[in-house]
């Protein structure tokens, strides 16, 4: 192995150890957004952008429901007042819920969940970044699509990156989701992305994606008798899931086509399948971002 290949290997492995960064100008606009959870795990960032999203959410057999599907399609938007402070809007949309068991089939308006994003601290050459986000869930969807329900929800969230070496950053985040009304459930979300850097021309680049998340029931509802929760877009207040764990695995693959468009996709899947957990047989999403 050539030496200048041995001096690379022990760098990224002492950036890992230490985060001792690499420097790099601009480094942070080199880092892609998270590419699972996108109502509950964002993007740390201050950035002006529309996200259109497609999901589809494929339901356990194990499931209440015996099976089936949840598709949903949406809009976020997030626009930067200030180079620290952001308007964002993670949750809308359009549901189609297609049980195939136990719940009739319906489509319909999901809520509605905005508020702000400040950045805490940054440093843009190094490539690191931590903010804070407050949201509130206003329920104004439709009860046929489990939307619609209680009194909303407050979302006090922290999520941060990383970049380790050249070309890889790690992003995580965390939050609470804590209910208004006791007929919902109340969540605590950690969500982890590892993603690799491969540059295709000056404005072009691909990154393949690794990551895992764990959503906790902390307490639950009193509206369903059952003990799976909904995961990071639905709140059924199932009234045995207090305790309960969500876990699981994402590979996905994002390109920046252009200096100010992304795409991605990924595919995710339960690494936990015990009780409390069979809300989600695979899942995959698909986005395209514009940055204004």
């Amino acid at each position: 192995m050539k030496k200048i290949e041995l001096k690379k290997i022990l760098f990224c492995m002492i950036a890992l150890w230490t985060f001792d960064l690499s420097a790099e100008e601009n480094r942070l606009d080199q880092m892609i957004s998270p590419v699972f959870h996108p109502v509950t795990f964002e993007d740390p960032r201050a950035i002006s952008e529309a996200r259109f999203l497609y999901v589809y959410h494929e339901l356990d057999n194990d499931f209440v429901t015996e099976g089936g599907n949840a598709q949903v399609y949406a809009l976020q938007l997030r626009y930067a007042l200030t180079d620290k402070l952001s308007l964002i809007a993670t949750k809308d949309g359009y549901v189609d819920f297609n049980p195939k068991a136990n719940v009739p089939k319906n489509t319909g308006f999901a809520d509605i969940e905005a508020g702000l994003k400040y950045t805490l601290f940054e440093d843009r050459e190094k490539g690191y970044i931590v903010s804070s986000q407050l949201r509130y869930l206003i329920p104004i969807g439709e009860k046929e699509v489990f939307q619609g329900q209680g009194d909303g929800v407050i979302h006090p969230s922290f999520s941060g990156a990383v970049a380790l070496c050249e070309s890889s950053t790690i992003t995580a985040g965390t939050g609470l989701r804590i209910p208004i009304s006791d007929h919902d459930s109340s969540f605590w979300d950690v969500d982890v992305q590892l993603d690799y850097r491969i540059p295709v021309s000056e404005d072009i680049a691909i990154y393949p994606i690794v990551g895992a998340s764990l959503i906790k029931v902390t307490s639950s509802g009193d509206r369903l008798g059952i003990s799976d929760e909904g995961q990071d877009f639905f709140n059924f207040g199932a009234t045995e899931s207090a305790g309960k764990n969500i876990v699981t695995g994402i590979g996905g693959l994002r390109a920046r086509i252009s200096s100010n468009v992304d795409i991605g996709g990924s595919y995710q899947f339960p690494l936990d399948t015990s009780a409390g957990s069979k809300v989600i047989n695979n899942r995959w999403l698909f986005d395209a971002t514009y940055k204004f």
